[in-house]
């Protein structure tokens, strides 16, 4: 499996086998990280694996692995998160493993630019599901426009599954935007929608390349539609 095929099959669990990742797989792993193309060259992200006793945080699900993600503030810091690393999160599914964002997690020692984790490892049941077992909105409610690229992007997942995205396509560019918040309680509990758009990004790379076309990511709002009320525009794709 490859990792765009991972897009329309991945599912996120709380339920790992105990037993680590062999030393020959998390090297695969940190390879595939080092050679992922940044979204923004200019925003630096570093992250370190660390066993259980390297994290705290309420509810965590018991894995052997725990990736935290962190980076130096810019305000498109979030975003080059979710779309670096969900790409390494299809990565690990593609090979059998699983995974699932933590936004409750937190290092163990105190980390200043810390963003978020991701809880990984072999699963101890299948991490699978069917096209209908996604709770997603229709690409009428995400977007305007058409681009084959779009369905993969629509089945992201985000934080409270809130789905805080929406896409303009036409002649082949996607204009990206995102609702900074979510608005009632959902948005008092969970502040990460510039990050889930990242994710979405990644997805939309995935198709991309599948389709064997090209990703290029610029930020140029002049040229860029309206966003939608209770939208922000985050940059566009190429």
């Amino acid at each position: 499996m490859d990792t765009y095929s991972s897009i329309f099959t991945r599912a996120s669990t709380r339920k790992f086998d105990s037993a680590p990742l062999s030393a020959q797989a998390l090297e695969d792993f940190e390879t595939f990280i080092t050679g992922v193309k940044p979204l923004v060259p200019e925003v630096k992200l570093t992250h370190k694996i660390v066993g259980a006793d390297g994290v705290k945080g309420l509810a965590l699900p018991k894995a052997p692995h725990y990736l935290l993600i962190s980076g130096r503030e810019h305000p498109l810091r979030n975003t080059a998160a979710g779309f670096c690393f969900q790409q390494a999160e299809l990565y690990l599914y593609s090979r059998g493993y699983a995974t699932r964002w933590l936004n409750s997690v937190s290092p163990r020692q105190p980390d200043p630019n810390f963003i978020i984790g991701i809880a990984l490892g072999k699963p101890s049941e299948p991490a699978v599901r069917e096209p209908g077992d996604f709770d997603r909105r229709s690409l009428e409610d995400i977007s305007s426009g058409t681009d084959s690229r779009l369905e993969a992007a629509r089945l992201a997942p985000s934080g409270m599954n809130g789905q805080p995205w929406y896409f303009v396509a036409s002649g082949g560019v996607i204009h990206v935007y995102y609702r900074p918040s979510l608005g009632g309680i959902k948005g008092r509990l969970y502040h990460l929608t510039d990050l889930d758009v990242g994710i979405a990004l990644a997805h939309l790379k995935a198709a991309g390349d599948h389709e064997g076309k090209s990703f290029r990511f610029t930020v140029n709002q002049s040229s860029a539609p309206t966003p939608p009320k209770g939208f922000a525009y985050v940059g566009t794709v190429e």
